[in-house]
């Protein structure tokens, strides 16, 4: 039995199936040609990019003779970069398990890694958010590696144990 509500939602239908038929045979396949020639391209960008500079620095300690030395014991990098700190605690030997994985022999040693007075903003990576300054604990063998930004320019003393073993300079 054909009502006119059902007439009406066939003609409906029917104008709707008919638009989208329309419109899927304007369509040429396969023409994906990019929107700018490349004669056009300058290489420049339509919007500002921002910049930003990341500086890797990576420390080695070692704790062979009782004393902690890290190399390189200095370190430089401006305030207005993204700096990642990698430090590792070396000096262990490592053998291959039963299972093939790697496993550290001999004396563990331990180790605190920390820029003395300088203050960090945007902490990332291991450092927590909000972290305000940089105190790493290391076991032997581990790397870790640290983002953050550096809150102020200056000259700050890098303490391993609470010795002094270098110095960190931010600069303008």
């Amino acid at each position: 039995m054909v009502t006119m509500n059902n007439k009406f939602m066939m003609v409906v239908l029917l104008i709707v199936l008919v638009g989208i038929v329309a419109t899927a045979c304007g369509v040429k396949s396969g023409n994906r040609r990019p929107a700018r020639e490349d004669s056009d391209k300058t290489g420049e960008f339509h919007r500002t990019p921002i910049t930003s500079k990341l500086e890797e620095l990576q420390v080695k300690l070692d704790k062979a003779d009782g004393t902690c030395k890290a190399t390189p014991a200095d370190l430089t990098a401006p305030v207005s970069s993204r700096v990642r700190l990698g430090v590792q605690l070396v000096g262990t030997s490592v053998k291959q398990g039963l299972t093939k994985s790697i496993e550290i022999v001999g004396e563990k040693k331990q180790a605190k890694y920390e820029i003395s007075g300088m203050t960090i903003k945007a902490a990332g990576g291991a450092l927590e958010m909000g972290s305000s300054s940089i105190a790493l604990d290391l076991a032997s063998g581990s790397r870790k590696n640290y983002d953050f930004n550096v809150g102020a320019p200056g000259t700050y003393d890098i303490l391993c144990d609470g010795d002094k073993v270098g110095t960190f300079t931010a600069t303008e």
